[in-house]
């Protein structure tokens, strides 16, 4: 089956603008064209396109699917290399999930912060325990991004 890009834009839903970007970025085979040029996908297209659109959804960056991409077009096997990329990928979102359990964990306790200054007796001690945190978790982050 044929689908013009309207068509597949619906099918996938995503816009057409969409499509015409993984075009661009390369995140695609050759798309066929008809006699006016218009593109024409195909059912093996709409897979393709299925698959970027599922990495896309895991926040997958646009480089890393390109380099997805071109292993699953070389025709020999790239199995290992593929995976290589989802674990490094996985790797990257297991370090920005430790990072923003401490950036969650701050914001906790700068609202704890606040709870407890509506007291002007511990507002002074608050805002020095506060201080040490907040330096604490200023050296995290400068560690995590070494």
């Amino acid at each position: 089956m044929s689908y013009s890009i309207k068509e597949a834009a619906e099918k996938l839903s995503i816009t057409k603008h969409t499509l015409y970007y993984y075009e661009k970025a390369e995140l695609l085979p050759p798309i066929q064209r008809d006699q006016r040029g218009n593109r024409v996908y195909t059912d093996s297209d709409i897979s393709w396109i299925y698959l970027i659109c599922c990495l896309r959804d895991i926040n997958m960056p646009i480089q890393l699917i390109r380099s997805y991409v071109k292993l699953l077009l070389d025709e020999t096997s790239t199995l290992e290399k593929r995976k290589e990329i989802l674990l490094l990928f996985q790797q990257k979102i297991e370090e920005d999930l430790q990072h923003y359990l401490t950036v969650q964990q701050l914001i906790k306790k700068k609202l704890a912060f606040y709870d407890q200054a509506e007291s002007p007796a511990n507002e002074a001690e608050n805002c020095y325990d506060y201080k040490k945190d907040w330096e604490h978790f200023k050296l995290i982050l400068e560690e995590s991004h070494d």
